[in-house]
This record gives structure tokens, C-alpha cells and sequence, in this order.
């Protein structure tokens, strides 16, 4: 058993405080993020300081350490937040998505194909509030309900957050827990397969209740098992930084074909006349097909022979706490590859595109500034508070916080726990609205718990990223977004009370799903 403080129940509650003080401050007192991880970390400090035998050199560690996940996940944030505004401003996005309106005109499949597919396509450019704040305005164009708008693009693709926005919750995981990549990717895939068919499901029946649902079931088993296979093959393939992208590309390509097969309907007869558009569909695309290419040669044994050595990170001692509380030494820790992280390919993707746009005469200019500024607002805040509550975790666990929590958390559910791991999932994306955060906060928790309890780390760790991304769907900074783009201003509990019932349900069958992987199937996986 790890030594450091003892498990009572005074000590336990001292270890919850800082995610208690981060509840609060969200939830009662309607502080942002950088405020509210301010806050916690502070909190985190004075405990640590005080109650778990931390000292200042074991605080500045695992600040340093924190200030070193931070900048991992944060490259891959500002990178492919970038690459959209870059892609927005120059009337790209409009171009996709007109070219999405257009496939089919079965209301059930338009519901489908821009909720489910094409939202989750744009979570693998960008996330961030991006597929709702782009996709939900679109739909009430096309005739779907404002609060139908919101609810489906939310509970639609929350499958596809934890792989999406270039994989940054799916490194952030990695970093949290140190599981390679390499193992817990296609884990985490296989969990998602519950997901990826009950958000189809739950689309249907938003958009016209059990009727929708039997009509709609065909459409989401078939696109579900190819989104969910892609999803598989892009964690063998070691492209998990894809794997939101290239199965939501699939998925809205195999909408096209049951659009003109087994949904099929005769066009109207009346057609009114559309102005030429800026771009044609495969121009406005383009930025996204060098970004895959990119990734797909950085994948290539050869090539990334050549970049491997050029890598970025901070070695760290081994330490322990007054309280007798042991951490590892860490060597590169959170270890940067300057040319195949995804940050540099996301740039580079924009600056092949930008010259090719200026060659065939596609460029707007101011393009590039009016991108810099919209990234610019739209990340520092997410940036600050992503480092706090990144710093706050690694004090958390460095002092033995997070360890005690799981000792805590192991006895008094005990075989149940699995069951009950993607609501601790779920909290975390409802409180900073982000499976990276909830990632951060809960994934070594996790971690420490199925290792108390003698089960796998690995179906565990990886459940806590399905709970955050599903969660998603009832974060409040969520539906804010997805509340003010279709014009339901300070009416945000309509569309809540919408994805609330979904995602406590889903949630519920990732965790029986669990349950099953961790004590019937899967007993000797680490």
C-alpha cells in the first residue's frame, strides 16, 4: 500500500477540496474557467502545503510539470483553432457545409448527416464549441427547430470529442496517465462504440421521438459501425489524431450513398436558382486534405525515423512529501516532437492551403489577420484556464491527493466503480465544458482507483475520456453557444432539458459496458 497521509475521513475531504471549490465557483458562483482554475490551484497549494507534506520544491515541480502539459495540449488547441478561422474567413466553411445541405432532402437523414456526421467532422478540425456554433445555425436555415438545432448537434457529436480537435483530449489522457497511446487509443475506440450508436439514436429521437427512431435505425447501424470501425483502424493505423476526422468523413459519405439508396426520394420539382459559389467543394476542402496527408506520411517509419530526434521536454526528479508520499523521476516528460506533434502540421496545412488559395485566385484578403484575431479571443481564456487546472491536478497528485481520493473512492464502491466511472467523466466535462480539462482533473483519479481495486487501468482510464466527451453535451458553456447561435438567448434549460435524459443514459450503458470489459471480459489487461 502507498505510503503518505492516511485515509480518514477528514483528510479525504481536504483532498476533495479543490475540485469542491471548483464545482462551486462554476456552478454557484458562475466564475469562467480561468477564474474558478485560479482559485483551485490556490486552494490545491495550501492543502499541499499544509495537510499532505508538500514543500515549496515539490509545488514548483509540479507546477513546472503542469506548465509542461499545458503546453503540449495547448499547441494542438490554438493550432486547429487557427486552421478553422483561417478556413472560415476565406468562405471555405460555407462552401462544405452548402455542399452538406445538398445530399439529401429526407429531413430524418439531414438531421442525421449534419448533427451526427458532418458536427463531429468539424469537432475533428477544431471542437471547442466549433461544430455547434458552425452546424446549429446552418440546420435552422434548412427548417429544423431552434432548440432541435441546439439539442442534436450537442448530444450529436459528443461521440467524437475525445479524438477530435487533432486529438488533444486523447493526448491529454496519455500525459494524465501515462498510458501509451499506442495502448489505451484502440481501447478507447472499442469504448466508444456504445456512444457512436446511441448519439445516432438519440438524434432520431430528438428530432421526432421512437417514430424517427425506427425510421432512422437502418441509417444509424450502418453509418454507426463504419464511423465506429474507422474509428478502430485510425488507432491501429497509430493516426489517432484523425481518428474523429477521417471516420466523421466516412460517416457523412456513407449518408450520401442511403441518401441515394434506401432513403431515397424524388427531388423537387421546383429548384430555385443558387448564386455560383466562391469555391467548389474540393477547393474549399483542400486545407483538410493536406492536414491528412501530413498526418498520414508522419505516420510512415521512414519518415518519422528521420524527425524523431528532434524532440522537446523537461527531466524531473523524483520526489517525496513529508507525509512519506513517493513520485517518480519523469525524463522528458510530456516530450514535443517539433515536426510531428500536430501543431507545426496544422500550420502547415494552413500555409500550403494559403499559397494555393492565392495561386488560383480563392483568397480573400485579411483573411489571415481577421484568423489570428478570432483565435486570439477565442483561446487565451481556454489557455488560462486549461494551466491552471492542469497545475492544480499535478499538485493534486504529486502530494498524494488524488491518490487518497481513489483509495476513498475504491472502498465505498468497490466492484461497482467501473459503473460509476464516466459520470466522474461526465463532472468534469460539465464543469469546464472540456474532456481535455476533465482529462486533466480525473484521469490519474482513475488511474490510482482501478489500480486500488486490482482492475484494468487501461478499459478505466479510457472510460474517463468517453465520459468527458460525452458529457460534452450538457457542459453549460455548450449549450450557451449552442443556445445563443440559433436565437434561444437566456432560454438555455429548454435545450438542456433536451440532452440531460441522453447523456445520463449513454453514460449509464459506457459503464455496464465497463463493468462487463473489466470483470467478465478483459480481467487480465493491465
Amino acid at each position: 500500500m502507498d505510503k503518505g497521509t492516511a485515509l480518514t475521513l477528514t483528510n479525504w475531504i481536504l483532498a476533495f477540496l479543490p475540485i469542491l471549490v471548483l464545482l462551486s465557483t462554476i456552478l454557484l458562483f458562475k466564475w469562467g474557467a480561468p477564474k474558478s482554475g485560479a482559485v483551485s490551484w490556490f486552494t490545491a497549494v495550501i492543502i499541499g502545503l499544509i495537510a499532505f507534506g508538500g514543500d515549496s520544491r515539490i509545488l514548483a515541480l509540479a507546477n513546472s510539470k503542469g506548465m509542461a502539459m499545458s503546453l503540449y495540449v495547448l499547441l494542438i488547441i490554438w493550432g486547429a483553432v487557427f486552421l478553422y478561422n483561417f478556413v472560415e474567413k476565406n468562405g471555405a466553411i460555407k462552401v462544405i457545409g452548402d455542399t452538406m445541405i445538398q445530399v439529401t432532402e429526407e429531413k430524418l437523414l439531414q438531421c442525421l448527416l449534419m448533427s451526427w456526421c458532418f458536427a463531429s467532422f468539424m469537432q475533428g478540425i477544431a471542437g471547442f464549441g466549433v461544430p455547434v456554433a458552425v452546424v446549429a445555425p446552418i440546420m435552422l436555415v434548412m427548417g429544423f427547430r431552434p432548440a432541435v438545432a441546439a439539442a442534436t448537434c450537442l448530444v450529436g457529436h459528443s461521440w467524437s470529442i475525445s479524438f477530435g480537435s487533432m486529438g488533444s483530449s486523447y493526448y491529454t489522457i496519455q500525459l494524465a496517465t501515462k498510458i501509451p497511446g499506442e495502448i489505451i487509443g484502440p481501447w478507447m475506440a472499442i469504448l466508444f462504440a456504445v456512444p457512436i450508436y446511441l448519439t445516432g439514436i438519440s438524434v432520431c429521437h430528438i428530432y421526432g421521438g421512437f417514430q424517427a427512431v425506427k425510421k432512422g435505425l437502418p441509417a444509424v447501424l450502418i453509418t454507426g459501425t463504419v464511423m465506429a470501425c474507422m474509428c478502430w483502424v485510425m488507432n491501429k493505423l497509430g493516426a489517432a489524431q484523425l481518428a474523429t476526422l477521417i471516420p466523421a468523413l466516412c460517416g457523412c459519405g456513407t449518408m450520401a450513398i442511403l441518401a441515394k439508396t434506401i432513403y431515397r426520394q424524388e427531388p423537387s420539382v421546383t429548384k430555385q436558382g443558387t448564386e455560383k459559389p466562391y469555391m467548389g467543394f474540393h477547393m474549399a476542402f483542400l486545407p483538410y486534405y493536406i492536414l491528412i496527408a501530413l498526418c498520414v506520411m508522419t505516420q510512415i517509419k521512414s519518415i518519422s525515423a528521420i524527425f524523431a530526434p528532434y524532440t522537446w521536454g523537461l527531466n524531473y526528479p523524483a520526489i517525496t512529501t513529508a507525509a512519506g508520499f513517493a513520485v517518480k523521476a519523469e525524463k522528458m516528460y510530456s516530450k514535443i516532437n517539433v515536426f510531428s506533434h500536430p501543431a507545426p502540421l496544422l500550420l502547415f496545412a494552413a500555409l500550403c492551403a494559403f499559397i494555393i488559395f492565392k495561386m488560383t485566385g480563392k483568397w480573400k484578403p485579411g483573411a489571415f489577420g481577421g484568423a489570428f484575431k478570432a483565435t486570439v479571443s477565442q483561446c487565451v481564456p481556454t489557455s488560462i484556464g486549461i494551466t491552471t487546472m492542469v497545475m492544480m491536478a499535478l499538485i493534486m497528485n504529486d502530494t498524494g491527493m488524488t491518490n487518497l481520493l481513489a483509495k476513498g473512492i475504491a472502498n465505498s464502491t468497490g466492484i461497482l466503480f467501473p459503473i460509476f466511472s464516466p459520470f466522474i467523466g461526465v463532472l468534469g466535462a460539465f464543469l469546464t465544458g472540456s474532456n481535455t480539462n476533465s482529462n486533466v482533473m480525473f484521469g490519474a483519479l482513475q488511474f490510482e482507483t482501478a489500480r486500488v481495486l486490482g482492475i484494468s487501468t487501461v478499459i478505466m482510464c479510457a472510460v474517463q475520456s468517453v465520459g468527458g466527451s460525452v458529457g460534452c453535451a450538457i457542459a453549460p458553456s455548450k449549450v450557451l453557444i449552442g443556445s445563443a447561435t440559433v436565437g434561444l438567448e437566456g432560454r438555455e434549460g429548454e435545450v438542456m432539458n433536451r440532452t440531460i435524459p441522453y447523456c445520463v443514459i449513454i453514460s449509464l450503458l459506457v459503464g455496464i459496458n465497463a463493468w462487463i470489459f473489466a470483470y467478465l471480459l478483459f480481467t487480465s489487461l493491465p
